[in-house]
């Protein structure tokens, strides 16, 4: 197997340099360590097809560190007080404000009741701006354009047990016309006139509070910023 060491006096294994069948990839496991043992972590990412390799990871001191559908990373800590540090532990999720001559976009679906507005996970590679759009078409059919960030929520119970950060945005109506794509989820879209909706008791109090102060204090709006940084694809809001 081939690895490299990383700028935090780590080692990271090369996830094509794998053996194909059990025994060599034991051999070789053995070699790393020795030849690694000085090193703070050793990291190997095992793809779903080779997951015979992970009870031969774990009974050589491999933890579970994250995964997603394809591979799971492990980790080893090769001296005592090597520090590892934490795997992703929340998910994010954006919220859409949409409005159009005095009604706000509200949507009610199978699983929560009362009406909320429409907004759901960020999915992976995914931009705030992005899962804006795209949570508000699936969701009403209404097209948008992300305008501001506005609040940021902050659950500690998500729905994996992971928190969850909850990016609240205004947007520019692009169309109005509801047809709801997602149907397997969502019951209803509708205008429902601001006034109803800061009134009604089927909207909790965290959407009635975030739209309040949208409206009374519009300069605390974040706004995206187009600056020269290292990370091209990063998206800044201030």
């Amino acid at each position: 197997m081939i690895a490299k060491e990383n700028k935090y006096g780590g080692v990271v294994v090369d996830i094509a340099s794998l053996p194909e069948v059990d025994i060599l990839f034991e051999k070789e496991l053995q070699e790393l360590l020795f030849n690694y043992a000085h090193k703070q972590l050793l990291w190997l990412t095992v793809p779903i097809k080779k997951s015979s390799f992970v009870p031969v990871l774990s009974a050589n001191g491999f933890v579970f560190h994250h995964c997603d559908d394809t591979a799971l990373t492990m980790v080893k800590q090769m001296t005592a007080a090597a520090f590892i540090p934490t795997a992703q532990n929340y998910l994010v999720g954006v919220g859409a404000i949409v409005m159009n001559e005095g009604n706000i976009l509200v949507i009610r679906d199978r699983y929560i009741p009362g009406y909320k507005l429409p907004g759901g996970h960020v999915d992976n590679k995914e931009s705030i701006k992005e899962a804006i759009v795209r949570e508000v078409l699936e969701e009403t059919g209404v097209c948008v354009e992300c305008d501001s960030i506005v609040n940021i929520g902050h659950f500690r119970n998500g729905q994996f047990g992971e928190s969850n950060l909850y990016i609240m945005c205004t947007t520019r109506t692009l169309s109005t016309t509801i047809a709801v794509q997602d149907t397997e989820e969502v019951l209803e879209a509708l205008w429902m006139p601001l006034d109803v909706f800061l009134a009604s008791d089927e909207v909790n109090v965290y959407y009635k509070s975030v739209v309040r102060s949208a409206i009374e204090h519009p300069e605390s709006r974040l706004m995206n910023r187009a600056i020269r940084l290292k990370a091209p694809d990063a998206e800044i809001f201030f």
